[in-house]
């Protein structure tokens, strides 16, 4: 599939080559004025290409007149004319020309004395920071009326004497000057402005001045991608994005799996390129194609329609620019291990518990599975103790990263290619489980004529993990294997006898070693290829000043196989009196094989007219734009068992092979307005809607009207705020309030049908699907809706000397999905479908508070981000109580979300006479018989004698956390450059609710634990009933079933399990150092920067055995990396 798909796209390419390369010509101009100011002189230009011309009045003299002969010149040349003698600077971004005042100009216009007879011709190079060549830079001489301009390559030539002064001035750059020497060939690095109001940010179907922006937006550009030196583009983003939370959690290799939510509203709508894209596909972006990315996070994402109700992240990626082929190449190879790991008991320890276990629960000392002398071994090493978490995992392991890409072209036609391989091995001794992706980006952007342009762009990935084990067969967490790995008894040796060929038949069949192996447990295999092409035609209409049409289809093909093999295998154990091998278990019996075959296509097709006028000090932009989508999904799952080890369907037993598909198509239409007006940059107004119909709704519920609109106010524009403009570089209020639906619903539950198949049957020892009805319809569903508000304010001092950024925001969610509660017969063999029942709240704030500075060659910025956001239930469909009590404390109306009710913990018990005079824990008549000293006590909340559900109070928050925030800095000198990023989270706890494994020594016999409940009441002798309590942090242990009266009240929610997992870690740091001279050019070599980063490094946090990021136990912990990279351009 990839190789067609390169092969198609070389076709194209060549094809298009050849037909419009003799064909393309530059935007040209025509300007023919005599005494015009310099304004006339660039609304002329804007009627002829469409472009607009951003500036600020007090940097235009409007009294200066110029007289200008032009015909048919290109567009740089024609602003090279007009501003040669001005005081200003231009630089030409997408379709907009911004004018900004020049230092170097004004010092030129000073100077009138004439140039001195010149020695010698200096030439040179420009670059950035990142050693590409930087076109239209201004090199002049001090005091002297002499100046040229970089070409297309960042070459220049200039005259000049020994001892002058050469200026270098660009748009966005800090001024640079160098003293001409005996040198003459120069290298010049410019170094980015720290100035962002003239930066101009991709939006809804468009891009954007910052300065004039309304909406909550957050962006982040190619500088600080640049520093996220990781294949998962995820990791590197978490903490960058005020209100955006990134949690990865796992770094299983390939698992990518990540959660996003902006503001506490679930995962986001994903657009790269003006095209939807899974979150899926997002997290396996190549970090090295991104230029930049926004975040809509307010009303500003209602355009997009469907699913945008939790906002939308747009990225852009690289494309063509103007110059020669410039060649990268991007490799890194990173060193990983895991961040923290549970720390299981020895051998000693195990015995030792699970002998009190027994004894405890009624075992007779005599008789325990462990005599002293057993003990006194494991504890002296005379016998051994299995390692299992040593024996399976390694202490570190490798990923590698390599990209090339090609990226160039001329004013008629640019081009971007990259290709990528990433690599990685998982923490499996085994070497199984490990991932490949390689991925392909390619485009090509050629204007036709004067007022045309097309282009063309595919994305391609194809991507492989293998893991070993097949743990889809095993519900919920017993089909982790990070989770048998550490329930193994460390008293059990890993083979029988010591003998390879016989595996000792470990807890639950679950034996590490073989479901590590895939030779031995199986395997999963997953293989995942996509295709994404977009073409895109964009037209100038001529007769309409400032009209545009475009033109836009992507096609999407997702393609997934995934098999699953579970062969079967025996345990044993020995005999030592016979000396025989005994087979005791057999694995996977009988041996059994899952095919998942999936297949996806995507097209999307939007018509979009762009008007663009301004007149005065007016400025006006509309949009209009038709959208349709439509995705076809096709799955085919097969499942057969197998009376010998062959893992291929052919060789299954014909009369145990089940079948399924899958298959359904979704469909969407939105059409979309949007209107941008602003006056003099000073008063800002956006509104528009999305006018969108979905197919999964019946015909009277399946289009929805979504609204929007926000206003701006800067401030510091006004006349009445002159006397603190040299202070106050911008002060802008804004607000938003927008409507959003969601069509997140099951498919089309409004139609009668049937579902297959549906349960299954056994007839005659053969395996038969069956045939069910599918829920009662409902005819009145329809879309939730969100209502989100949002209030801001932006405050730049002094050119981001100090800057900050503030929101307020609300979203109010209606009509959410819920089943009625209503109970109907079982006979009716049917359910009820959902209905738009529920509704939220969720509000909160943002912040961002920064400073930037640079002081000759040394740069840094450094800022601070946090959101706070909380939630509340409005209204949630619920079956009542059985007492009023109950019904209160249970019901979630109205009620901040995030809340854990448990028992108020008031210290363990000390004596039997304190558990006879304590009011009676648990539901059962005899429960406080069980319990023992330092067993957990509970506070008596009403006073009635009996501890039961009705103490039961609010004990803490949530695994989520209310407050994220980010903390980093950027730091450049010279050639050097620094990345710090700290990331946290706050008001969260943690509790291992549900996870008795985390809050028991053994939870039944045959069974590890964590080694912390070593730290426990136990007895002064272990074998003698009547010796002394010697207290501990953690009640004596327990053989406990669920049944047990002492376990129900030892692990019930209570404060004594709430963790405060609040955290802060340095989520990244990193540091380069770029080359760039004279014998790398020599060589060929434009730039080469060496890199050295690392991710997850240090933690800060009261939590023990737990990554406070996820707070998960017993699956594939999140992994540590030092990295050692390289980026070459030729």
């Amino acid at each position: 599939m990839l190789i067609m798909n390169l092969s198609l796209f070389s076709l194209a390419l060549v094809c298009f080559q050849f037909a419009f390369a003799g064909k393309i010509v530059a935007q040209k101009v025509t300007l023919q004025e005599k005494e015009a100011t310099v304004v006339q002189l660039l609304n002329k230009i804007e009627k002829q290409t469409g472009f607009t011309a951003f500036y600020r009045k007090k940097d235009i003299d409007e009294t200066k007149r110029l007289s200008v002969n032009l015909r048919e010149v290109e567009l740089r040349e024609a602003l090279h004319v007009i501003f040669d003698e001005l005081a200003c600077d231009y630089e030409i971004k997408e379709r907009i020309i911004i004018v900004r005042k020049s230092e170097k100009r004004e010092l030129q216009q000073e100077v009138t004395k004439p140039l001195k007879e010149v020695q010698h011709e200096v030439f040179g190079k420009v670059l950035n920071q990142s050693g590409a060549p930087l076109p239209g830079v201004t090199v002049s001489l001090k005091g002297m009326q002499v100046s040229t301009v970089t070409d297309e390559d960042g070459n220049f030539r200039i005259n000049a004497e020994k001892g002058q002064l050469l200026i270098f001035t660009n748009i966005g750059y800090e001024t640079h000057e160098a003293v001409v020497n005996d040198q003459n060939n120069l290298q010049i690095v410019l170094i980015e402005t720290l100035a962002d109001l003239d930066e101009v940010v991709v939006v809804a179907f468009g891009t954007q001045k910052k300065a004039t922006i309304t909406g909550a937006i957050t962006s982040v550009g190619q500088q600080v991608v640049k520093s996220i030196t990781t294949s998962d583009l995820s990791k590197g983003l978490a903490g960058r994005l005020p209100g955006v939370r990134v949690v990865q959690n796992s770094s299983e290799p390939g698992s990518f799996d990540t959660k996003f939510d902006i503001r506490g509203f679930s995962d986001p709508l994903f657009i790269v390129d003006g095209m939807e894209m899974a979150k899926r596909d997002f997290v396996r972006l190549n970090p090295n194609i991104i230029k930049d990315i926004s975040v809509l996070k307010d009303a500003s994402a209602a355009v997009y329609g469907v699913k945008a109700a939790n906002g939308v992240i747009l990225v852009t990626t690289q494309k063509g620019e103007i110059g020669k082929p410039v060649i990268s190449y991007s490799g890194d190879y990173e060193i990983q291990s895991f961040t923290n790991t549970l720390t299981p008991l020895d051998a000693y320890h195990y015995a030792v518990l699970n002998t009190e276990a027994e004894i405890n629960n009624g075992i007779p000392p005599n008789a325990t599975t462990f005599s002293p002398e057993d003990i006194q071994a494991y504890k002296d090493g005379t016998k051994q103790s299995t390692n299992w978490y040593d024996l399976v995992t390694r202490p570190y392991s490798d990923k590698q990263r390599h990209n090339v890409s090609v990226n160039g072209g001329s004013e008629r036609i640019q081009y971007f290619t990259s290709i990528g391989y990433t690599g990685e091995d998982g923490m499996w001794r085994s070497g199984d489980l490990n991932y490949k992706k390689y991925d392909l980006r390619a485009s090509v952007t050629g204007e036709i004529t004067d007022n045309l342009k097309m282009s063309l762009s595919i994305d391609g990935m194809q991507d492989q993990k293998n893991e070993p084990g097949a743990p889809a067969f095993l519900p919920g967490v017993i089909g982790s294997m990070y989770f048998s790995l550490f329930m193994q008894v460390p008293t059990n040796p890993v083979y029988e006898n010591n003998n390879p060929a016989y595996l000792q038949d470990s807890y639950d069949g679950q034996h590490p070693l073989a479901i590590s192996n895939a030779d031995i447990g199986g395997y999963t295999r997953t293989q995942l290829k996509t295709f994404q092409g977009n073409y895109t035609i964009d037209y100038d209409v001529p007769f309409i000043e400032g009209l545009n049409a475009s033109l836009r289809y992507g096609y999407y093909n997702l393609e997934q196989y995934i098999k699953k093999w579970a062969p079967k295998f025996q345990m044993y154990s020995y005999e030592e009196s016979t000396g025989t091998y005994r087979n005791t278990a057999t694995k996977n019996d009988p041996a059994n094989l899952m095919g998942d075959y999936t297949s996806m296509q995507r097209h999307t097709l939007y018509g979009q007219l762009n008007y663009a006028k301004s007149f005065l000090k007016n400025n006006l932009n509309v949009t209009l734009v038709f959208e349709q989508k439509q995705l076809k999904n096709d799955n085919l799952s097969a499942y057969s068992e197998f009376d010998a080890n062959v893992d291929q369907f052919f060789a299954g037993t014909r009369n145990h092979r089940v079948t399924s598909t899958d298959i359904y198509e979704i469909n969407n239409q939105n059409i979309i307005s949007k209107v941008n007006y602003n006056y003099d940059s000073k008063y800002l107004l956006e509104s528009g809607f999305n006018f969108g119909g979905s197919s999964q709704f019946p015909v009277n519920g399946r289009w929805g009207f979504f609204p929007y609109a926000s206003v701006g106010w800067v401030i510091s524009q006004e006349k009445f705020f002159k006397p603190m403009s040299s202070f106050v570089s911008q002060l802008k209020l804004r607000g938003s309030w927008g409507k959003m639906g969601d069509d997140g619903a099951a498919a089309f539950q409004f139609l009668e049908g049937y579902d297959y198949p549906s349960g299954t049957y056994v007839f005659d020892d053969r395996i038969t699907r069956g045939l069910g009805f599918r829920s009662i319809p409902n005819p009145n569903l329809t879309w939730s809706t969100s209502v989100t508000k949002n209030i801001g304010l932006d405050l730049d001092i002094k050119n981001r000397f100090v800057y900050l950024n503030l929101d307020f925001f609300q979203r109010d969610r209606s009509g959410l999905l819920a089943t009625r509660t209503t109970i109907i017969p079982g006979t009716i063999g049917q359910s009820l479908s959902q209905e738009n029942l529920n509704s939220d709240k969720i509000q909160g704030l943002e912040i961002v508070v920064g400073h930037s500075k640079k002081k000759g060659d040394f740069m840094y910025d450094v800022s601070a981000n946090m959101s706070y956001t909380r939630g509340r239930l409005i209204h949630i469909e619920r079956n009542a109580d059985p007492n009023s009590w109950e019904n209160w404390r249970n019901n979630g109306t109205d009620r901040w979300t995030n809340i854990v009710w448990g028992y108020d913990y008031i210290g363990q018990f000390q004596t039997y006479e304190e558990i006879v005079n304590s009011p009676l824990q648990g539901n059962h008549a005899l429960a406080n018989r069980f319990l023992k000293p330092g067993d957990l006590k509970y506070r008596d909340v009403n006073n009635d004698g009996l501890i039961n559900r009705l103490d039961e109070i609010p004990i803490a928050r949530g695994n989520t956390p209310e407050i994220s925030f980010g903390l980093g800095g950027t730091f450049n000198y010279k050639q050097f450059d620094l990345d710090i990023l700290f990331q946290g989270a706050a008001n969260v706890n943690y509790l291992n609710d549900g996870q008795w494994y985390a809050r028991e020594g053994i939870h039944w016999i045959g069974r590890n634990g964590l080694m912390k409940f070593a730290d426990r009441w136990h007895r002064e002798d272990l074998f003698d009933v009547n010796s002394p309590w010697i207290p501990g942090r953690y009640p004596s242990t327990y053989s406990r079933g669920p049944e047990s009266p002492s376990t129900q009240s030892n692990i019930a929610n209570s404060t004594f399990w709430v963790n405060n997992s609040s955290y802060v870690r340095l989520k990244s740091v990193t540091f380069g150092y770029t080359l760039q001279n004279a014998f790398l050019t020599k060589i060929g070599v434009q730039s080469l920067r060496i890199v050295l980063s690392g991710f997850n490094l240090i933690t800060w946090t009261g939590l023990e055995d737990v990554d406070p990021e996820r707070l998960q136990n017993l699956i594939y912990p999140n992994t540590k990396t030092y990295n050692f990279g390289l980026n070459l351009r030729l």
